[in-house]
């Protein structure tokens, strides 16, 4: 129940607005969404102030429902959505920043294709792309591909330009226009930054011009486990910083105090456009503009009041803010702060000794505040919490609030005197260095953060809710008993989430095949609830399946270990992510063909499953494995007559006939998983299987025409055939002539570079369902 008795009206119609905007981006229909207006009205309408007619709550709701309703229609017809898979484009713009690692963002200068003048994202192929910085004049030509992954219903995630030809145009040309002015003005700063601090360019990049284009993905990944990720993202945090740099040089300059607060958030407004107006940054900007605005009408401004105004005037501006994580994150913070951060620190001050200075027991309740708030979102969206989170911001924020004004002054100062700005940059990177030493050796603390999966965050707030309804119904509990009460609830919710998930489970086999691109990944889930992964998808230089596909999966399903992690045969794009599974996910033992390949990746598998003491067995034919009543049998390849090392065992060829072929049988239903085996292995291991009709069959080698014979189709009669292939893949995986040659035998042909990952759920009678999440 929504309460705002004893808030001022402004709060009202804040919850009002983001009620009816937040069933639209629930994909609620907006005639459906009308029909909750009674509702609404009823819930508040014993928490009304004086006054405050229910008319007001009526036109926030409307209002919200509408605005989101036009906003959504309006980003639909974003150009971006409506380019064409595979279209010519020509386009001439600047880069927003640099390119790296052949990926980059550029804003046209003039037109493109059917008028888009909106920002490209870009990757470029061939050499070279590291001499092109923020605010280079560019003329790319290219096809567009639209995008399948994460993100894609987003106008800037919806493609990508694949750059075929890039000429860089004149350096010093004139900015045509206000975009292209702050656009160009990034790229000087970008640029001014890289001279002033050469070992820490990136992160000081992202601490003040809110571009992480070029920050190690290590370091970045270390701020996440840690929980000080929102200290690289232009908050709040950092832009109450540049206004208190700004309203410290008024004030030296004798401006009076109200006209202080004007300009300074003058300033602010200034520098949050030049960055690109990020979420939380524009939360703070209009906060700050509701304060200054007070103080200049010698009005006092609730804190509460200053929030939802800055709310409705982002929902006015942007009402899709409201679906994405910074806002929700930004304003769940806020909200934290504005009411936990009083209670919180008279509780600490009142229970720790009178000799610690205050700003630790303030600094200590603003950090709880706003994770507790955070807490339920960040685990939503990115599936970890921080354990090291509160404790570590509190070390580094002194070394941040020093970096953020430092880097500033030395970007002004060498417009000046660039001699004393350089000087001055050595301190500041010293500065910078520590935080991010600091940053990285917290993150590698073995218990910095722990996973949590979405079911999870579900358990906890219906617990959470829970609580809150016996509360309501039981007045008489006391007020130092509800804690306790909700404290209880939600605990409770927690350990009873995983017993009833399980319950439900059993009794099922499970085959999950995973989008991890141009590889394989199948996780296997027994009808007792143990899990198998087969294969553990690609690693690049810029991807890692395993530890951005995989592990995130498995966590969010509730994994705790792998019974079993088998690698087919040891080709990167089946071993790749392997070893990210083993330095972080407990296995009880890895089976492969014993194939000793000499690759750097297999290499790094083996020595982090001898790091982490798992036993590896070598397997062949006829070797079996019964967990819960699933048979899992290896039906190919011939069984190596090794010592048991992977090192010594095997073939030396790294060819595809050492890749293990897995029946798995369930009373009568039977899947075929048929690894990378080509045609020549295919009439091997046929004989061997003990069923003579499979459900589903995991088609081989990708789809390759290499695979999947005639032969093979006719015997096994697949029901169901999954193919696991990357999307455009450089191979042209699955070949036309395998996909026929299913589609003849009248199997439905499930892909992942198409339909995403698959799950089919398969019952011991041999009924089975499967489901789809798209790309």
């Amino acid at each position: 129940m929504l309460r705002i008795a004893r808030a001022p009206p402004v709060v009202g119609l804040a919850l009002a607005a983001g009620s009816g905007a937040t069933l639209l981006h629930l994909g609620v229909p907006l005639p459906w969404t009308l029909l909750f207006l009674p509702a609404f009205l009823l819930l508040n309408r014993t928490s009304q102030r004086p006054g405050f007619r229910p008319e007001a709550l009526l036109f926030g709701f409307l209002a919200g429902a509408l605005l989101t309703h036009v906003g959504t229609r309006a980003e639909a017809r974003d150009c971006r959505f409506h380019l064409r898979e595979g279209q010519a484009i020509s386009v001439q713009g600047r880069l927003v920043g640099p390119v790296v690692e052949g990926r980059g963002e550029l804003r046209p200068t003039e037109a493109g294709p059917g008028g888009c003048r909106e920002r490209l994202r870009l990757v470029v192929r061939g050499e070279g792309e590291g001499e092109m910085a923020a605010g280079t004049l560019l003329a790319a030509q290219g096809t567009w591909r639209r995008s399948l992954g994460p993100g894609s219903e987003t106008p800037l995630r919806a493609g990508y330009l694949r750059v075929d030809s890039l000429r860089v145009l004149l350096q010093g040309a004139p900015s045509s226009g206000a975009g292209d002015a702050i656009v160009l003005l990034g790229g000087r700063v970008q640029a001014r930054l890289a001279e002033l601090f050469p070992r820490t360019r990136a992160l000081a990049t992202a601490l003040v011009w809110a571009r992480k284009d070029g920050l190690d993905p290590g370091l970045r990944d270390a701020f996440a486990r840690a929980g000080t990720a929102h200290l690289l993202a232009i908050s709040g945090f950092h832009v109450g910083v540049v206004a208190g740099v700004l309203l410290l040089v008024l004030g030296s300059l004798g401006i009076p105090h109200s006209l202080r607060f004007v300009l300074a958030s003058g300033g602010v407004w200034g520098y949050v456009l030049a960055i690109g107006v990020p979420d939380a940054a524009f939360r703070a900007a209009l906060i700050l503009t509701v304060l200054a605005m007070g103080r200049l009408a010698h009005r006092s401004v609730s804190p509460p009041g200053a929030l939802a105004t800055a709310f409705l005037g982002f929902l006015l501006v942007d009402p899709g803010a409201l679906a994405r994580p910074g806002f929700q994150l930004s304003f769940s913070g806020a909200l934290g702060l504005v009411l936990g951060y009083r209670p919180l620190s008279a509780w600490i001050k009142g229970r720790i000794p009178r000799r610690i200075p205050s700003f630790v027991s303030g600094g200590l309740a603003a950090g709880v505040a706003a994770t507790l708030a955070t807490l339920p979102l960040v685990a939503w969206h990115f599936g970890r919490v921080s354990l090291v989170g509160i404790p570590l911001t509190l070390v580094v924020t002194p070394l941040v609030v020093l970096a953020i004004p430092g880097i500033l002054i030395c970007i002004l100062l060498s417009l000046v005197h660039p001699g004393l700005a350089r000087f001055l940059a050595q301190g500041v990177e010293l500065d910078l260095q520590l935080f991010a030493t600091l940053v990285q050796a917290a993150g590698e603390l073995p218990m910095a953060s722990v996973w949590v999966s979405q079911a999870a965050v579900m358990a906890g707030t219906a617990g959470l809710v829970l609580g809150v309804a016996v509360l309501r119904l039981r007045p008489e509990v006391g007020k130092g008993r509800r804690v306790p009460v909700l404290a209880t609830a939600v605990v409770g919710a927690l350990l009873v989430w995983p017993l009833g998930a399980d319950l439900m489970g059993r009794g099922t086999l499970e085959i999950v095949m995973l989008d991890v691109g141009q590889g394989d990944a199948m996780a296997i889930r027994s009808p007792g609830g143990r899990w198998v992964l087969v294969d553990a998808g690609p690693r690049t230089e810029t991807f890692d399946a395993g530890a951005r596909t995989v592990l995130p999966y498995l966590r969010a399903r509730g994994v705790r270990v792998l019974d079993l992690l088998v690698l087919t045969h040891p080709d990167l794009d089946h071993v790749g992510g392997a070893t990210a599974i083993l330095r972080e996910f407990p296995v009880l033992a890895v089976l492969d063909p014993g194939e000793a390949a000499g690759k750097d990746t297999f290499l790094d598998v083996l020595e982090a499953a001898e790091a982490m003491g798992v036993p590896w067995r070598v397997a062949g034919a006829g070797d079996s494995l019964n967990l819960d009543g699933m048979a899992l049998r290896v039906v190919g390849p011939e069984g190596w007559a090794g010592s048991g090392n992977p090192r010594q065992a095997g073939p030396v060829d790294g060819s595809n006939d050492s890749s293990l072929v897995l029946e798995i049988r369930f009373g009568s239903f039977t899947a075929l998983l048929a690894g990378d085996a080509p045609e020549s292995s295919e009439f091997l291991f046929l004989s061997r299987l003990m069923s003579s009709q499979v459900q589903i069959l995991k088609v081989g080698h990708h789809g390759s025409r290499t695979s999947t014979s005639r032969e093979l189709v006719e015997r096994v009669r697949p029901e169901t055939a999954l193919v696991s292939a990357g999307a455009r893949n450089r191979y042209g995986h699955p070949h036309r002539e395998v996909l026929d040659r299913l589609e003849e035998a009248g199997a439905r042909v499930l892909r992942t570079d198409r339909d995403g990952t698959v799950v089919i759920r398969a019952r011991r009678d041999g009924s089975y369902r499967v489901s789809a999440q798209r790309p």
